[in-house]
């Protein structure tokens, strides 16, 4: 009996250390999570509804750059449309992409066709991504944050935090330790039916209308460059979009 009593203790010794482990790796993880979110002036989102973002940038193609400009409309956790301008061996291309809800749409050279389940569900994926990214909704009920330990990103110290959510793929966040400010994101996407690890090098920090955000970024897929944007211009509306914006392109 004092053998059974004692291993009984045991296990209760343990299993109290691990959820008491458990207890403050969230509560870690939390802490570095409500310094970004100061940092970045994040609250300020408390009151939008959707962005909108112009950039320039350039995209890499088997081996090749091809410049672009963009326009972006993102209103979570579900609506977004992206326009892209850029020019394929010497030739003007238009393309747009449209998700609504289950619903989306492409457009290039003018001619639309409906995205397949597919193509929707990895577009919200990285709605899903630049949600995260905004760092306020990590605040609310569903997310799961697990502190990452520290690395090094573009010269910087960081902190990371690995944010899972049901039904979608986990968000991996690095944050400057002096600053707060998010240095990289990381996650699994999919690049011409391949799925890869994409990095979201985020630099060159400026204050949009009270939020402070990257002007420039950087996306890796699994190491490689994969495309360069600036920033020039964002929007932050109060007010949801016009149903219009997210309508099947003409």
């Amino acid at each position: 009996m004092r053998k059974v009593l004692l291993l009984g203790l045991g296990v209760g010794l343990c299993l109290a250390g691990a959820v008491g482990a458990q207890a403050g790796e969230k509560d870690e993880a939390r802490a570095l999570i409500n310094k970004a979110i100061k940092a970045h002036g994040a609250t300020r989102l408390a009151k939008v509804k959707a962005f909108q973002f112009k950039g320039k940038g350039k995209i890499v193609f088997e081996e090749k750059e091809y410049p672009f400009t963009a326009d972006i409309f993102e209103q979570f956790p579900d609506r977004q449309k992206i326009a892209v301008d850029t020019e394929f061996n010497g030739m003007n291309v238009n393309f747009t992409q449209v998700v609504n809800g289950k619903k989306g749409w492409k457009s290039i050279l003018g001619k639309v066709e409906a995205l397949n389940k597919e193509d929707v569900a990895e577009a919200r994926e990285q709605l899903h991504v630049e949600s995260v990214t905004t760092l306020l909704p990590l605040r609310g009920k569903g997310y799961k944050l697990s502190p990452l330990g520290e690395s090094k990103v573009g010269g910087h110290d960081t902190a990371g935090v690995q944010v899972t959510r049901k039904g979608f793929r986990d968000v991996n966040l690095y944050f400057d330790k002096k600053t707060h400010l998010l240095r990289k994101a990381e996650y699994r996407t999919v690049q011409e039916s391949k799925e890869v690890t994409q990095e979201k090098i985020l630099r060159a920090y400026k204050d949009f209308d009270g939020f402070k955000a990257p002007s420039k970024m950087v996306l890796n897929n699994d190491g490689k460059l994969f495309m360069e944007i600036e920033v020039t211009e964002m929007t932050l509306h109060e007010n949801a979009l016009d149903d219009s914006v997210f309508a099947k392109p003409e």
